[in-house]
């Protein structure tokens, strides 16, 4: 049996597995067409919480750094953006989307242009959606002098070991991985004994962890 992960559209490996009939389960989803069984944690939902969480503390112009559209995973926690700012009554402004490969210089790159943006247009808070891209855009709003927290609001996504340690600590999204693992492979065992897991699909989860990143008042921190 195998375990599929960082699953994507189209991904090969899952078409050829299922073509096999072979037991595999899958951190994460695919094609929404296609029949298998999975484990995935819902990035839409904790998207929305981080920016719910940005727009609570008095932001309006919320900025987000998104993967390539190529990116089933990306596509999913976009979308977690866009359904808060919808549900706020805000308009999403296409000057505050940014997309890049996730790596703390690209994150570093694109709030730089965000910060550049006229006085109007400029946004006073990103969700970014993987920690590397929000540790990129802390330093970007360190280096412009702004004071990350207080006046440039930034959340990440995975809640990375390590990122409580920054200056200032990062909020993150956290998924529940020992629950991903403890689900997961139980399933795999189910399928190699030839048997159906039920339920087969599980959607699980995350958790906003608030940390001063995010935070205007940093006496609020938890």
């Amino acid at each position: 049996g195998f375990i599929v992960a960082s699953t994507n559209y189209d991904d090969p490996r899952i078409k050829l597995l299922m073509e096999l009939n072979f037991p595999f389960v899958a951190f994460g989803r695919a094609n929404p067409d296609w029949d298998f069984c999975y484990v995935d944690v819902d990035g839409r939902a904790g998207v929305r919480a981080a920016t719910e969480h940005l727009l609570e503390q008095g932001h309006r112009a919320v900025a987000v750094i998104a993967w390539p559209g190529s990116s089933r995973v990306g596509t999913s926690r976009f979308a977690g953006y866009r359904d808060a700012l919808a549900a706020a009554g805000i308009e999403l402004n296409p000057a505050w989307v940014a997309r890049a490969e996730s790596s703390f210089q690209a994150g570093y790159a694109v709030t730089e242009a965000l910060l550049a943006l006229p006085p109007s247009e400029r946004p006073t808070a990103v969700v970014a959606i993987d920690d590397n891209l929000a540790m990129g855009a802390m330093r970007a709003a360190l280096d412009a002098g702004l004071v990350v927290g207080s006046q440039f609001g930034v959340t990440g996504f995975d809640d990375t070991p390590g990122v409580q340690h920054l200056t200032p600590p990062l909020t993150s999204v956290r998924q529940p991985i020992l629950e991903v693992a403890q689900t997961l492979v139980p399933m795999l065992f189910q399928l190699i004994d030839g048997r159906r897991p039920q339920p087969g699909q599980v959607i699980l989860e995350p958790r906003l962890i608030v940390r001063a990143s995010s935070l205007r008042d940093t006496a609020k921190e938890h």
